[in-house]
């Protein structure tokens, strides 16, 4: 095939031609904007893991009591890819904290801290936000 001259193309070859190069860009465009996909995935996860690592400020008054429904981890930040930094038995007493995300921060008696799934505590963990 011959490239013609765009002086001599009639106007359905001239849109032909140009409805080519359009799809070419915006094949060129999707895929630049797939390899930009990833790059924001990893950005999301590193923004998930900032929340590890946590400490936060002592704002519920409640009593010492046990409020474990069964064995714990005690964990790192309020969410279950953090670090489990200790583990605590349903007789140990508890000072909740407060409440963040589905996770209580608490003490125990034994001085252990750490974030606890809101689904192992009586009563749901702590009603005070963080």
């Amino acid at each position: 095939m011959c490239a013609q001259s765009p002086l001599s193309m009639t106007t359905k070859e001239k849109t032909l031609r140009l409805s080519r190069r359009i799809g070419v860009a915006a094949a060129v465009a999707a895929a630049a904007f797939a390899t930009l996909s990833p790059a924001s995935a990893s950005t999301a996860t590193a923004a998930e893991a900032a929340a590890c690592g946590v400490t936060p400020t002592n704002r519920d008054t409640s009593a010492y009591g046990q409020y474990f429904t069964q064995d714990v981890y005690l964990r790192s930040g309020p969410e279950w890819g953090c670090q489990i930094l200790h583990t605590a038995s349903v007789t140990n007493k508890v000072d909740y904290w407060c409440t963040a995300d589905g996770f209580t921060y608490l003490r125990t008696a034994s001085t252990k801290y750490g974030w606890v799934s809101n689904l192992y505590l009586v009563k749901g963990g702590s009603h005070i936000p963080c």
